[in-house]
């Protein structure tokens, strides 16, 4: 079947993405978001009809890949012709995407673990949090302050100004920082993360921003998701000991 892949504009096709994610069985973060956000998008036409999506970032990577039900029996030649393209050399691929995996795995050069992917389930109670650490959003004062963690958060003013972060205190002092960022495919859902200043590190710092993030994605109605690292052994056990828990990868595949 003659396989066709058309541009198309990313806001012909924000809902249908965003549907798409939303409905995978488990949650993916804001870093593979924007790279999905970032991509070049394509429609699949088959035989003349509309029959799914993909988008490749950089012109290299494939960040997504999707097919309606009826045409699902072609999603071997469709994904062919997307490895096809000129300069198509790899793929990030959440393991919860049974259908895209699948099909990477079909025939791939090497495969690399890139980051472990977080949800709060609601399996365990709160963390105590001492009455000395107070988690506060950060104001401009805060950005110089903030620039400690530039590895992590970008665009500091602006974040600050849509109130997307947050400096955590103990006894009054600024001991580490907090991110919220909310999806912008999936409504009601966040990224969260942290740091930790150096001198305050294995202190608890870490994992008690990251319990009054979810306490308080929680109050407002919001799924708190987040991600790591594959090889980032303390921000998984601060996620964890936060309450947090893991059943998707993200992967990088390279043909």
């Amino acid at each position: 079947m003659n396989v066709q892949l058309e541009p198309v504009l990313f806001e012909e096709i924000r809902e249908e993405i965003g549907a798409h994610i939303a409905a995978l069985p488990s949650p993916v973060d804001s870093f593979y978001e924007d790279h999905v956000l970032l991509s070049d998008h394509a429609q699949v036409v088959l035989g003349g009809k509309y029959a799914g999506l993909a988008g490749i970032h950089d012109e290299s990577l494939i960040t997504y890949f999707s097919l309606k039900p009826g045409f699902r029996v072609h999603g071997e030649a469709v994904f062919h012709a997307l490895r096809r393209r000129e300069q198509v050399t790899s793929a990030y691929i959440p393991t919860c995407d049974e259908f895209f995996l699948v099909h990477a795995l079909d025939d791939y050069r090497t495969l690399t673990p890139q980051a472990r992917l977080y949800k709060y389930a609601g399996e365990r109670t709160s963390m105590m949090v001492p009455d000395n650490l107070v988690l506060r959003p950060a104001g401009h004062s805060d950005a110089e302050l903030l620039g400690e963690a530039s590895s992590l958060f970008d665009r500091i003013d602006q974040r600050i100004e849509t109130g997307e972060l947050f400096v955590l205190e103990r006894d009054g002092e600024p001991a580490g920082f907090g991110i919220r960022e909310m999806s912008r495919l999936v409504p009601g859902r966040a990224s969260i993360g942290m740091f930790t200043r150096e001198e305050q590190r294995q202190r608890g710092v870490g994992s008690t921003i990251v319990a009054l993030l979810i306490q308080r994605c929680r109050e407002e109605g919001i799924e708190p998701v987040s991600g790591c690292w594959y090889y980032n052994h303390r921000s998984r056990r601060t996620l964890e000991r936060a309450g947090m828990t893991s059943t998707t990868r993200l992967l990088k595949f390279e043909f």
